[in-house]
């Protein structure tokens, strides 16, 4: 039961949101586009997407002195890969409203 809150905190606020669903459009993106992408402020964004990557909804990597964010793909947990799913369905349904 403890996945399931933390899964759920996680994803209760409309910035994680925001930054999951522009991973899942964009794929892997460097921090720095991310933010400017998001409009939100830097540390805001470091901080929403360190919460996502303790749920495993989101995994990062340096490469010469860049932070790179992608989703994670790797992971074997039913909730997070359901809960994913979830959030790719709500983005087809808004561009087909569009």
């Amino acid at each position: 039961m403890d996945v399931l809150v933390r899964l759920f905190k996680s994803v209760a606020n409309e910035k994680r949101v925001l930054l999951l669903e522009t991973l899942l459009e964009k794929g892997e993106m460097r921090l720095d586009d991310l933010v400017f992408y998001v409009k939100l402020p830097y540390k805001t964004v470091s901080r929403n997407l360190k919460i996502l990557e303790k749920s495993m909804l989101v995994k990062h990597r340096t490469r010469k002195g860049k932070v790179y964010y992608s989703i994670e793909g790797s992971s074997s947990l039913f909730y997070e890969k359901t809960l994913l799913k979830l959030i790719r369905h709500q983005q087809v349904k808004k561009q087909k409203r569009a």
